[in-house]
């Protein structure tokens, strides 16, 4: 069975589904086969992936925003050893929405929190959390990883202390939930390279948002093979 990875967060415009789609990019070319499920109803994913002829992406995705991911997931994705779901934003039942990221979130063993770094954005991502602690009670074995982005590329207090911030708003929380060392900055690559239909490691492979990316593949990787601490 595969690794389920759910991209979650309360607040729109928090960047999940490039961060989605650019860490399966950095697994796929790790070595895995990777599945991204979009389960956005703005097919986001989706629109990214057909605007290139051939599959730019070198992972597969597939469109499905629908309640009850926990129960389809498994016959789907036998095929695959990582599967990453895109889900919409906001838990608010709003045509289906919020059972959406239920269904995402139950079906997951990890749940990747991307939040840009200011206060306000810390608070409105805070929101996801009781909703992982509800998952909890039937998936003691979830985890939460929270991830900086969208962190600005100009020197500021704001961009120097984004983590420390990050690792005392969220270090009350009483899931087993980390703050990942790697932050991801709001570059230019990032903007440009939906438009082409792929991901910023082909867009630009040299550049710093791809370099990134890899660090945070390689740290996400570890996560998924860390044993759950008790």
């Amino acid at each position: 069975m595969p690794t389920i990875v759910s991209i979650a967060n309360q607040k729109g415009g928090a960047g999940k589904t490039t961060l989605c789609l650019n860490l399966a990019g950095g697994l796929a070319e790790a070595g895995y086969r990777v599945l991204v499920i979009d389960a956005d109803p703005q097919q986001s994913a989706s629109k990214w992936r057909n605007r290139t002829e051939d599959n730019g992406l070198g992972f597969d995705l597939i469109s499905m925003p629908r309640p009850g991911l926990h129960k389809d997931l498994p016959k789907m994705s036998l095929d695959y050893e990582l599967v990453l779901i895109d889900t919409p934003p906001g838990l608010a039942d709003q045509q289906g929405q919020g059972s959406i990221t239920i269904g995402a979130v139950l079906a997951s063993q990890f749940v990747l929190i991307p939040v840009q770094p200011t206060f306000l954005d810390y608070e409105a991502s805070a929101m996801v959390v009781p909703l992982l602690q509800q998952v909890a009670a039937f998936r003691p074995d979830i985890r939460a990883l929270v991830v900086i982005n969208r962190k600005p590329t100009t020197r500021s207090r704001l961009a120097s202390e984004a983590r420390a911030a990050a690792v005392q708003f969220f270090g009350s929380s009483r899931l087993p939930l980390s703050v990942l060392e790697t932050e991801i900055s709001d570059r230019t690559g990032f903007k440009e390279s939906p438009g082409t239909g792929q991901t910023v490691l082909r867009y630009d492979p040299a550049s710093k948002g791809a370099e990134e990316i890899r660090k945070l593949t390689l740290e996400v990787i570890e996560c998924l093979k860390a044993p759950v601490q008790a």
